[in-house]
C-alpha cells in the first residue's frame, strides 16, 4: 500500500516521480502531435491516434495483468522501449509502413505510460494527486508547443519516455521490495469493485458527450492556450486535490457543468470562437487528467489489477474518439454534423439527464467504494446498514447507547492502530476522526454531537469508513483495530 514505503516521505522521490510523469506526458503528447501533423498531410486531417490508443487499451486490459505477473516492470519497460524506437525507425526508413509503425509506436507508448503511472502508487494519495495533476498539465502544454520539426518529434518523444521510465521504474521496484521481514505489518484494505449499471452508464455517456463538447477546438495562440491550461489546473486542484471527495462527485459535477457551458456557448452564437475554444481546451485537459486521477485513487484499494483499471479508463477516454474516427472514414460529413447546433442541443439534454438521474453522490460513492464480502454480497449495502441500520440506528435518539460488550482498545493503545488503518484505507482527515471515536465504541449520535455535525453526515462518514475498511458491523471494526494494534506491538 501507498503508506507503507519509506520512500514516501522523501522529497527527492516525489520530485523524481514528478519529473518522470512530466517527461512521460511530454513524450506521449509529442507522439499525439506527430500523428495529427503526419496524417493531416497524408489523409486530410483524419488521425487514427485515438484508434491506436483504444486498441492499446484493450490490449492493456486483456494482456496487462498476465504480463505484469510474468515479468518484472524493468523487463516490460525494456520491451516497450525497444518497440517504440524500432517503430519510429521503421516509419522513418520505410514510409509505406507508416500506418503500422505509428500504431505500434502509440501502443507501446501507452504501455509505458501505464508503467510510469503505476510507480506513482508508492506515494500517499494526496501527494500522488498533486504530482500527477501538475506534471500532466505542465507536460501536455510543453508537448503541445515544443518548437521542433515533425520528423524530429518522432524521436524526441521516445527519448522523453525513455528518461521517464528510467526515473520511475527503479523507484517502483525499490518501493515494492523495501519492506523486509520483521518490519511493521499494517492491515491491508483491499476491495473488489462492482460496476453498477446506472452510474457506469452515466460515466460512459459523460465521457462521450464531453469528448463531443471538447473536440475540434479552434487553434489558440500559445498565450491563450497557457491560460486554458492554468484554468484547467486550478479547476482540477479545487475538485480533485483540495476537496477530498471519496465519491469524486465534485469532479463529475464540474465536467457536466463545463461541458454544458461549452454547448450553450456554441448554441447562443454570441461568443467569439476564441472564447469557445478556450473553454473547450480547458475541458479536454480536465476530462483526461481528472478521470485518470480517479483511476489512480481507485487503484490504491481495488483488488482489480492496475493495468486493467488503467486500460479500462484509457478506453473510456479514447473510445468515443475512436468510434467517431471510424465513422468519419465512412461518412466524411460527420464532423460538420457533430459541430452543428442540433448536436449541441442533444448534448445539453444528455448532460442534464446524466446530472439529474444517472450520476449522484450516492451512486458514485457506491461505485468507487463498493465492496464484496465473503458471500459475494455487496459490502456497500452492509456498510450502509451498519451505519444506519441495526448496529447504529438501534438507538436513533439516544445520545450515547449502552457500551458494547466486546473489548475496546483504550487511550494511546489505539492511536497508532487507527493511524495505520486510516493510512492504508486512504481515509480523509474527518473520517479518521470518526474512526477514532468508533474505535472507542461510540455511536453515530455521539459522533455527530461530539464533532458538531448532522447525524446524517455522521452516518455517511461511518458508511464510507465501513466500506473502505471492508467491515459491516461495529464488532468487525473494533476487531480490525485490535488486530492492527497487535500487529504494531509485534513489529
Amino acid at each position: 500500500m501507498a503508506g507503507n514505503l519509506p520512500l514516501n516521505n522523501s522529497r527527492k522521490t516525489t520530485a523524481r516521480l514528478f519529473a518522470a510523469t512530466f517527461l512521460c506526458t511530454v513524450g506521449t503528447t509529442l507522439l499525439s502531435q506527430w500523428c495529427f501533423r503526419f496524417y493531416e498531410v497524408t489523409s486530410g486531417g483524419l488521425s487514427p491516434h485515438s484508434l491506436f490508443v483504444a486498441v492499446a487499451s484493450v490490449l492493456i486490459v486483456t494482456a496487462g495483468p498476465r504480463l505484469s505477473a510474468a515479468f518484472p516492470p524493468k523487463y516490460l519497460a525494456s520491451l516497450g522501449l525497444i518497440a517504440i524506437f524500432a517503430s519510429a525507425l521503421t516509419i522513418a526508413s520505410v514510409p509505406s509502413w507508416a500506418l503500422a509503425g505509428s500504431g505500434a509506436t502509440v501502443i507501446a507508448s501507452a504501455f509505458l505510460e501505464v508503467i510510469v503511472c503505476r510507480s506513482l502508487l508508492i506515494l500517499p494519495n494526496s501527494a500522488m494527486r498533486k504530482v500527477f495533476v501538475a506534471a500532466t498539465v505542465g507536460g501536455a502544454f510543453i508537448g503541445s508547443y515544443f518548437p521542433i520539426d515533425t520528423s524530429v518529434m518522432l524521436f524526441v518523444a521516445p527519448a522523453c519516455i525513455t528518461i521517464a521510465v528510467a526515473l520511475a521504474v527503479p523507484l517502483f521496484e525499490n518501493g515494492s521490495s523495501s519492506r523486509a521481514p520483521g518490519t511493521r505489518s499494517a492491515v491491508r484494505v483491499r476491495r473488489r469493485i462492482a460496476l453498477k449499471p446506472r452510474p457506469t452508464t452515466g460515466l460512459i455517456m459523460l465521457a462521450f458527450v464531453a469528448h463531443l463538447a471538447s473536440a475540434n477546438a479552434a487553434a489558440l495562440s500559445p498565450e491563450q492556450t497557457a491560460g486554458a491550461y492554468i484554468a484547467a489546473l486550478a479547476t482540477l486542484w479545487l475538485c480533485a486535490i483540495i476537496h477530498d471527495d471519496t465519491s469524486h462527485i465534485s469532479l463529475i459535477r464540474c465536467l457536466v457543468l463545463i461541458s454544458t457551458i461549452v454547448c450553450v456557448m456554441r448554441l447562443s452564437g454570441s461568443f467569439s470562437s476564441y472564447a469557445v475554444a478556450f473553454v473547450e481546451t480547458a475541458l479536454g485537459i480536465i476530462v483526461w487528467t481528472g478521470v485518470i486521477v480517479v483511476a489512480l485513487d481507485l487503484a490504491t484499494y481495488a483488488e482489480t489489477p492496475f493495468s486493467t483499471i488503467m486500460g479500462a479508463v484509457y478506453l473510456l477516454l479514447t473510445g468515443p474518439a475512436a468510434l467517431i474516427y471510424l465513422a468519419s472514414l465512412l461518412s466524411p460529413s460527420l464532423d460538420s454534423f457533430l459541430l452543428s447546433r442540433s448536436t449541441d442541443a442533444v448534448i445539453v439534454c444528455l448532460l442534464v439527464f446524466c446530472g439529474l438521474y444517472l450520476l449522484n453522490e450516492q451512486s458514485l460513492d457506491g461505485l468507487f467504494w463498493g465492496a464484496h464480502d465473503g458471500n459475494g454480497e455487496n459490502g456497500e449495502n452492509g456498510g450502509s446498514r451498519a451505519a444506519s441500520g441495526e448496529d447504529e440506528a438501534s438507538f436513533p435518539d439516544a445520545p450515547n447507547p449502552p457500551a458494547p460488550s466486546f473489548a475496546v482498545p483504550s487511550g494511546s493503545e489505539a492511536v497508532d492502530a487507527v493511524g495505520r488503518l486510516a493510512a492504508d484505507a486512504q481515509l480523509t482527515a474527518r473520517e479518521q476522526e470518526v474512526l477514532s471515536l468508533l474505535a472507542e465504541g461510540r455511536s453515530a449520535p455521539f459522533v455527530a454531537e461530539y464533532l458538531c455535525i448532522e447525524r446524517s453526515t455522521a452516518k455517511t462518514h461511518i458508511a464510507r469508513i465501513y466500506a473502505k475498511l471492508g467491515v459491516h458491523t461495529r464488532q468487525e471494526l473494533i476487531s480490525l483495530v485490535l488486530n492492527a494494534k497487535d500487529a504494531e506491538n509485534l513489529a
